[in-house]
């Protein structure tokens, strides 16, 4: 198969690879393998850090197919510089779901915001972001079915899994879960794009990333959407929620939030709902992915999750 890989103050290159070549043997023949931070590839666009760890891992395992462009930051750039400068000693004690922005942006920590947990949380978290309260969470699957029943040929009965305008009922349910197809709605409505960290997965899934400079981050553990904001040591400011991609710390902070990511991973913040059971706190039920999960809160109101110990149902 044929890569593109690009890298600032580099010619752009098409590499010629096999789906079982590794990713150190692409950056081999593109021509460098020493001081790569990270490389970004695929749609929505995903950052994946190059560490010993994964620069052994398959293309076809990291889901980087034939006609690919991947572009490769080299740590000797300005913002992966600046992502890996070891960080001074906390001026304040950190929680959990924070982590310092010094050495990238002085006197900031970015957040997790926690959102309620109520079947609605991806428009809560959208909702906050973007207005930084939750009024707005109920217009905002107004403005998703509207979209979705006013184009059933882009929102086809195939691509939703119900008839069109059944789903587009279903969405104002407060019961109903959103997801990626709300999302790239919401985006592309908002004008912004909307940055989802995957905190099992460690990465974020970019929706219209190339459309828009604007964007907002929000954090999901499998079956939970939380806000993500940029906060004040002092907490003398008003919370940060909408970022600009061309900032010369977007990148770096970006490279940060995931750091947090893999902090909260270890803390058990993350399901993995394709391989992990999951456990309904309320009534014990157990379930295997996220379609299950989304049912049962569905069904019963239950929005209590937790990781399976492995009882069968």
């Amino acid at each position: 198969m044929r890569v593109k890989v690009s890298c600032a103050g580099a010619t752009d290159k098409v590499v010629s690879v096999n789906g079982e070549s590794s990713l150190r043997e692409l950056l081999k023949a593109w021509g460098e393998i020493d001081g790569i931070r990270w490389v970004r590839y695929g749609y929505p666009p995903q950052v994946l850090e190059v560490t010993t760890a994964n620069v052994g891992q398959s293309l076809s395992g990291l889901g980087i197919g034939s006609g690919e462009k991947v572009t490769i930051v080299r740590e000797d750039t300005p913002t992966a510089k600046t992502a890996q400068l070891a960080q001074p000693v906390q001026r304040v004690r950190l929680h959990e779901n924070q982590i310092s922005l010094d050495g990238i942006w002085p006197g900031k920590i970015l957040q997790v915001h926690s959102v309620p947990d109520d079947n609605s949380c991806m428009f809560h978290a959208i909702s906050y972001c973007t207005s930084q309260d939750l009024s707005r969470s109920q217009e905002l699957r107004g403005v998703v079915a509207t979209q979705i029943a006013g184009d059933p040929i882009e929102y086809s009965d195939a691509i939703l899994g119900r008839p069109n305008h059944e789903y587009s009922r279903w969405i104002l349910k407060r019961s109903s879960w959103g997801g990626g197809i709300e999302l790239a709605v919401l985006s592309r409505v908002l004008k912004t794009c909307i940055m989802v960290m995957d905190v099992d997965a460690c990465k974020f899934e970019r929706f219209n990333e190339e459309q828009f400079d604007n964007f907002v981050m929000v954090a999901f553990n499998g079956v939970h959407y939380d806000a993500m904001e940029v906060i004040d040591e002092t907490g003398s400011r008003r919370p940060l929620t909408v970022f600009n991609q061309k900032a010369h710390r977007a990148d770096a902070m970006l490279a940060r939030a995931l750091e947090a990511a893999a902090r909260l991973k270890k803390h058990g913040y993350s399901f993995n709902t394709t391989r992990d059971r999951i456990r309904c706190n309320v009534c014990g039920h157990h379930f295997v992915g996220e379609r299950e999960v989304a049912r049962h809160a569905e069904k019963t109101g239950h929005v209590d999750f937790g990781q399976s110990s492995g009882i069968s149902r």
